[in-house]
């Protein structure tokens, strides 16, 4: 026999329907999840796209492993981390990237690079590039794509294309531009499919889902991270179809490594608040 249920006064009646209406109410306005903004082929979802280099770094470890010649690059990877049979098809890919990086970025490398494929056993895939050593690493493992890898390390291309124009200003350069440049440069390689990385961010934009431009990622989450990375390519690309290449030159030369250090009044006549909101007029258009 089934027991009878509870009766409840009507005293009590009011404050239970009244908490179950908050309740519904929160769930109903709450946020959507925000989706994984890099793309899964390009960024591992817990592990920052790449570690920076910070003026006075050491130089890069020693680099040993299985050797594949490439087109202007050197190209090693640690033992086992490519399979015997992959080398060649891995030479050909990374060829491929840096042929691609450099007619989108207007200019190609002035000597070989260096290029290493290094163990990471947490399989946290991430990038780095010394580029005053003309050497790009990427970290990864064998559970991982090859193409990760390769996407990864058009973007560190990109950096070392950026020494090479620009010479040792490049170290200096505003974050928002380093990066921006060095994104909007892998272009496909990063853009998982979308035309452009205006519509690539075109939804957060839309949504108010942004962050403001000079935001430092140091010590925030890595989601914010990844998403400055593809709001500054957006800028990027921005400057360079409003504006021209040149005038971004001259920019990326002026920095002093904090985000927003750029001359942008100098250069464009504007403050960079007001080059954020033509940027986010961009966007949306």
């Amino acid at each position: 026999m089934i027991p009878p249920l509870p009766r409840i006064s009507r005293a009590a009646l009011g404050p239970i329907l009244l908490t179950a209406l908050i309740i519904l109410m929160a769930w109903l306005l709450a946020p959507p999840a925000r989706p994984h903004i890099a793309p899964s082929s390009a960024i591992h979802a817990l592990i920052a796209p790449e570690r920076p280099v910070i003026l006075g770094a050491p130089t890069p470890p020693p680099l040993s492993g299985e050797y594949a010649p490439g087109d202007s690059l050197d190209i090693i990877s640690a033992d086992g981390l490519v399979p015997a049979g992959d080398h060649d098809a891995l030479a050909a890919d990374l060829a491929r990237a840096l042929a691609y990086v450099s007619q989108r970025f207007g200019s190609g490398p002035t000597g070989r690079i260096r290029t290493s494929l290094s163990l990471e056993p947490s399989c946290g895939i991430h990038g780095i590039a010394y580029t005053t050593e003309r050497t790009v690493q990427v970290y990864t493992c064998p559970d991982l794509p090859r193409a990760r890898a390769v996407n990864i390390l058009a973007h560190e291309f990109v950096h070392q294309l950026a020494q090479d124009r620009y010479g040792d200003r490049h170290l200096q350069a505003d974050m928002i531009l380093l990066e921006g440049l060095a994104t909007w440069g892998a272009g496909d390689y990063w853009l998982s499919g979308q035309p452009s990385f205006a519509a690539f961010v075109r939804p957060w934009v839309v949504a108010g889902d942004t962050l403001p431009l000079a935001t430092s990622y140091v010590g925030r989450p890595i989601g914010d991270m990844n998403t400055l990375y593809y709001e500054w390519a957006s800028f990027v690309e921005f400057l360079i179809k409003t504006y021209g290449r040149e005038r971004l030159d001259a920019l990326y030369v002026s920095g002093h490594s904090d985000p927003g250090s750029a001359d942008y009044q100098g250069v464009y006549g504007k403050s960079l608040d007001q080059l954020e909101a033509e940027w986010r007029d961009f966007v949306i258009r």
